[in-house]
This record gives C-alpha cells, structure tokens and sequence, in this order.
C-alpha cells in the first residue's frame, strides 16, 4: 500500500468517527457550551498527551520558539475559538449542514497551499472546488432565506458555523508545518490540552462549578466518549494521513463527513433535510469527488 494511499485511508477514517460528533453534543442535551468544548477537548487531550510526549522524547527534535508561536495561535484561534462556535452552530442548526458548511473551508485551504506550500493542483481539481463552493454559497443563500424572525437560531447556527469555517480553513495549513516537527499524536494530545484548559476555565468564569456539578452520568460518559474517541482519535488519524498526502487531497477529503453525519442524524434522531438541502448536499459531493479525481489524476 502506498504512502499516500495511507494517508488518505486515515483521513477518511477520521471523518467518518468525527461525522458521529454532532450525534453526541445532540444526545448531551442543554450543556453550556464552554463546558461541552472546554471538558470534551481537555479529556482528549489527557489521552494522548503521555504517549505523545514519549514519541517526541524518542525523536530528539527541537523545536524552535517560531513553531511554538505558530502553536499558540493554532490552539487558540484555530482549535479552542473554532471548537466554541462548531458547538453553538450544531445546537441550532441541522448538524449535517452545519458540516456541509463547514467543508467550505476547502477552497481556503487549497488556496494557501498553493500559495504558502507550493503544492501544485490540476486543473480537473479547480473545477471540483468551483463545484463545492457553488453548493456551499446556494446552501447558505437557502438558509438565510428559509430563516425568518421566528427562525433566528437556524441563522445564528449557519453565522457560528461560517466563523468556525473561517477560523478551521487555514488548520490543515498550519499542521502540516507543525508535523515537520511534532509527531501526529503529539501535536493532537498538546492541541487538544491547551486548547481544554483555556474553555475549561472560561467555563468556570461564565458558568461556574455548578455546571459541572450538574452533569449527569450519562452526560459524563458521552464527554469521555466525545473527548477521547471523537477529538482524539479522529484527530490523530488526521495529522497521520496530513503527514502522506497534500492539503487538497485532505480538504477534499473532508467533503465526504456529511453524507454520514446526515445518516447519523436521520438514524438516531430521524432528523431530516429538505429535498432543495438534498440537492445542494449532492453539489457539494460531486464537487469533492471531482477534486479528490483530479489529484489522483495529476499524481499518475
């Protein structure tokens, strides 16, 4: 099997364990939101962070005081402020367009590859992303007209679920200069810490300890779940396959987590969209895999 066939292998597993989130944060009910991000990101943080100090200790890598500032903004703006707005999106609008929303950011991040990695992509590739850009801009058009004054949460989840878009687009850029020197499991264990710690204790500012206090069994074992399975397994695998594969190959890749948070969905809360929504999800699909061919297409 080759490199960039793992690769791509991993990032697809990624998301199909992190197309199950937004199932998750459903079933937690009326949890604050800097609760739910802070506990869930600092337990998948605590899961990988001993073996991923260990990977680093074996490798001997320094790592210069640029990669750590490029980490604080990563962790802040790109993990713990993102994290916060994907959460509030998914509590008011359809976790399955929230993700197809989301997937947006492809055209972002191929753009600052080309650009800040020099990564060269073929013309078929352009034209897959023209495609899920189109989709993307018809979906939130339907969106914000579909939203009347009685229908503000649905608008607010689609604004949340733009801003997290917006601050995740430039995540696989950013990663994959930080795996230049930290290992996948490392860089998902310190992420997902620092990241926790800062929402945990917003959490404990906004909400206070109450909140913790007020959760439920169920709702503590649906965080370790979310925590250590979802965040950090999803996101291991992730920096994995990113160390094998360019950035448009992953953020193409990222396109295809809809079609199974949809099915999550409809499976368990027999949620559905609307057949216009259908259509537009279809366009988004067609374009990825249009995207994901090109540059497999221009590897050959």
């Amino acid at each position: 099997m080759t490199t960039s066939l793992t690769g791509f292998l991993a990032i697809f597993a990624a998301w199909v364990i992190w197309a199950f989130d937004s199932s998750i944060v459903r079933w937690l009910g009326d949890v604050p939101s800097t609760v739910l991000a802070g506990t869930t990101l600092t337990l998948g943080g605590l899961s990988t962070i001993v073996p991923g100090v260990i990977s680093m200790r074996r490798r001997h890598v320094h790592i210069p005081w640029e990669f750590w500032l490029l980490f604080a903004f990563y962790v802040v703006f790109c993990t713990a402020l993102a994290d916060l707005c994907y959460v509030i999106a998914v509590k008011n609008l359809n976790p399955g367009l929230v993700s197809v929303t989301i997937r947006s950011q492809l055209a972002i991040a191929v753009v600052l590859g080309v650009w800040l990695l020099r990564e060269r992509i073929s013309r078929l590739t352009i034209v897959g992303i023209a495609v899920i850009m189109l989709g993307n801009i018809l979906m939130g058009c339907y969106r914000c007209g579909a939203s009347s004054v009685g229908d503000k949460p649905a608008l607010l989840g689609w604004l949340m679920a733009l801003l997290a878009m917006l601050l995740w687009s430039s995540t696989s850029i950013i990663a994959k200069v930080l795996l230049r020197r930290f290992t996948p499991i490392a860089l998902s264990g310190l992420r997902l810490s620092v990241a926790g710690v800062l929402l945990v204790l917003l959490s404990l500012c906004l909400d206070g300890p109450s909140s913790y206090v007020a959760l439920s069994g169920w709702q503590w074992l649906l965080l370790v779940v979310k925590g250590c399975v979802i965040s950090a397994g999803a996101f291991t695998l992730y920096f994995y396959g990113l160390q094998n594969v360019k950035v448009s190959i992953a953020a193409a890749v990222e396109q295809l987590a809809p079609i199974l948070t949809f099915f999550y969905i409809w499976l368990f809360f027999r949620e559905s969209i609307s057949f216009t929504e259908g259509i537009f999800v279809g366009i988004i699909l067609i374009g990825a895999l249009t995207a994901i061919a090109g540059e497999y297409q221009h590897q050959k």
